[in-house]
């Protein structure tokens, strides 16, 4: 009798509960069919949308949609949902040309936008900016790559390759290295000569890699409430606004706040100066020859951005490139020919020497083609417009509406690729690049918001390169898991097992 009258007294709650699960259930089907409503093809996403494998780190974003955009491979473009929010994946060259250059000014903000001071360093990057902001900050990083100024950084490059190379030397023979550490103590000994005439010590024999590279570290690999306002700030924006923006940990902000402020004050005292971004920061800060405190913050969220264009995406495409070569050592040789055909053997670099290498260049873009940094680019809609396709399908993307290039799909795709799963320098020769659509081969990005830093970190890339493989062979380390594939629990650009490399010294 007791076990009745208990179930009568759940029954109504149970009744509740259901009734409103099956309205929860409805409303998300109803807000699932919203590309469906307008005459598109779309997916059929589970309740959670289609993009829950790479939430839960199972899979990567690029290979996701890559398998939509296969099972639709005759569309120009596909909806997909993140949950309930509707996304169109764009896959036709002349849309992604129309979404990224011709009709920017409707595309003119990434999908994720850090409002103005919200954020103490990334609320100074162009990529988080909203479009009216965007263009001063970009301007800003820009004048820090511009063409005189990477040939300034030259010399810093071929001096911080030269300790690179030394430190390989110095190691064990046969030793199995990190290639992604060992990349970024060189990235990181580059930038803070470049950006801060200041020597890092990160690349010295027996030394750890030194405070810039555990900076840089530490902006990337987020403790724990870090990590779950990053989360939140990438999928589910509005709550951001309760628990705050702030990524960037407050000791990595007082790092650099100390560094500009010491180094501003060191050469006002002693009468140094150096084309840099400290010389910038002097200009800016410096009032009747004391450091103005209020600009100090904003000049270091400049330099974290600064640091981050320099250090990080160069990098991971500097130990990419090396992994590449390492398992592609007939590539590899074709570099070597290229170096002891171009350059002067035992002579230090020269600046156009190294521009004029282009079957390196086409290395560093297979590389990136393979496995570009960011596998899905992620735009949002700022002004209602209609795609319409060469293929005849239309599409009107109202305002709000999130749009996604699949990188990795049309940097894969054989109609313009005659080998795209494998690593084939010569898709980038001029005989194989003719006629293909610009749009397909994005790995700097494209049109206005394209990376302001591209010369400068291909330049950064090349003159390791030239430096290294001059002197050394390039194996796969033990460690090395193949075949190479992308980590989806990586947050950035990553593989499986990671990075490992072994050098073999060359004779001379």
């Amino acid at each position: 009798m007791r076990l009745v009258n208990n179930t009568m007294v759940l029954l109504p709650w149970i009744s509740v509960v259901a009734a409103v699960t099956a309205a929860l259930v409805a409303y998300v089907k109803w807000a699932q069919s919203y590309w469906w409503r307008r005459g598109v093809v779309q997916t059929r996403p589970r309740l959670l949308g289609d993009l829950w494998d790479q939430l839960m780190r199972r899979r990567t974003a690029g290979d996701v949609i890559q398998s939509i955009c296969r099972k639709h491979a005759k569309e120009p473009f596909v909806g997909i949902y993140n949950i309930t929010t509707p996304i169109l994946v764009v896959k036709e060259p002349e849309l992604i040309n129309e979404v990224l250059v011709k009709n920017f000014k409707s595309f003119a903000n990434n999908e994720t936008v850090i409002p103005e001071g919200a954020d103490r360093a990334f609320g100074y990057n162009p990529f988080f900016a909203a479009s009216h902001r965007w263009k001063e900050l970009r301007l800003r990083l820009s004048r820090a790559f511009n063409p005189s100024r990477v040939k300034i950084a030259f010399s810093d490059m071929a001096t911080s390759a030269d300790c690179l190379a030394h430190l390989i030397a110095g190691s064990e023979p046969g030793t199995s290295h990190n290639g992604l550490l060992l990349a970024k103590r060189y990235t990181a000994h580059v930038s803070a000569r470049v950006l801060f005439g200041i020597e890092s010590h990160s690349l010295e024999i027996g030394s750890q890699p030194g405070v810039f590279y555990e900076m840089g570290h530490k902006i990337f690999n987020c403790d724990f409430l870090q990590n779950i306002r990053l989360m939140v700030f990438i999928y589910y924006r509005p709550l951001s606004k309760l628990i705050g923006y702030n990524i960037v940990s407050e000791s990595i902000v007082d790092f650099f706040r100390k560094l500009i402020r010491d180094s501003v004050e060191y050469r006002h005292r002693e009468g140094v100066t150096r084309e840099d971004f400290v010389e910038h920061a002097a200009k800016t800060i410096m009032v009747d020859g004391k450091v103005a405190e209020d600009q100090l913050s904003k000049l270091a969220g400049q330099a974290i951005n600064s640091y981050v264009e320099t250090f990080e995406t160069s990098g991971i495409t500097l130990a990419s490139v090396l992994l590449m070569l390492a398992t592609n050592p007939a590539q590899q040789e074709r570099v070597r020919a290229e170096l002891k055909e171009k350059l002067k053997p035992g002579e230090p670099l020269e600046h156009d020497a190294v521009v004029g290498l282009p079957f390196l260049e086409q290395v560093v873009n297979e590389t990136m083609r393979l496995f570009p940094f960011s596998d899905t680019m992620r735009r949002m809609c700022t002004k209602a417009t209609t795609l319409r396709s060469a293929e005849g399908p239309s599409v009107l993307v109202e305002e709000g509406t999130a749009v996604y290039i699949p990188v990795e799909t049309v940097h894969r795709d054989p109609a313009y690729y005659s080998h795209p799963e494998d690593f084939w320098p010569d898709h980038f020769s001029p005989e194989e690049s003719e006629g293909r659509p610009k749009s397909v081969y994005l790995g700097f990005g494209d049109g206005p918001r394209q990376c302001p830093g591209m010369k400068y970190g291909t330049l950064q890339v090349k003159v390791a390169l030239a430096t290294v493989l001059q002197r050394f062979e390039v194996l796969p380390g033990e460690k090395q898991v193949l075949p190479v594939q992308r980590d989806p629990m990586a947050g950035l650009l990553n593989y499986k097992g990671g990075i490992w490399l072994k050098f073999r010294a060359l004779a001379e």
